[in-house]
C-alpha cells in the first residue's frame, strides 16, 4: 500500500523538465547507440579491406571470422553495460 505522502508527491522533484523525463537514461541511451553504430562502421571498413586486398585462402576466412566474433562480443559488452549502468542508476532512484 502507497503512504498518503508518497502519493500526494511529498518527495522533492526536480525542477523542470527533469522531474517528467529521465534525462540521464537517454544521455546513456545516445552515448551506446553512437558507440554501436562507430563500432559497426569500423568492422564494415575493416571487413571490406580484407576482402579486397586478401586472396581467397584460409587466412581471409580466418580473419573475417575474428573480425566478426570481435563484433559480436563489442556488441554483447554494450549490451551488458547499458542494462548494467541502467539497473544502477534506477535501483538507486527506487529506494530513495
Amino acid at each position: 500500500m502507497i503512504s498518503f505522502e508518497y502519493a500526494a508527491g511529498a518527495q522533492e522533484t526536480p525542477p523542470g523538465i527533469e522531474g517528467w523525463i529521465n534525462l540521464e537514461a537517454i544521455r546513456l541511451l545516445s552515448h551506446h547507440t553512437s558507440a554501436v553504430v562507430a563500432a559497426v562502421v569500423l568492422f564494415w571498413l575493416v571487413g571490406w579491406l580484407i576482402r579486397r586486398m586478401l586472396q581467397d585462402s584460409l587466412m581471409k576466412r580466418a580473419v573475417l571470422l575474428l573480425d566478426e566474433m570481435v563484433l559480436l562480443c563489442i556488441f554483447a559488452y554494450f549490451a551488458y553495460e547499458l542494462l548494467f549502468v541502467l539497473y544502477l542508476r534506477t535501483r538507486s532512484l527506487w529506494s530513495s
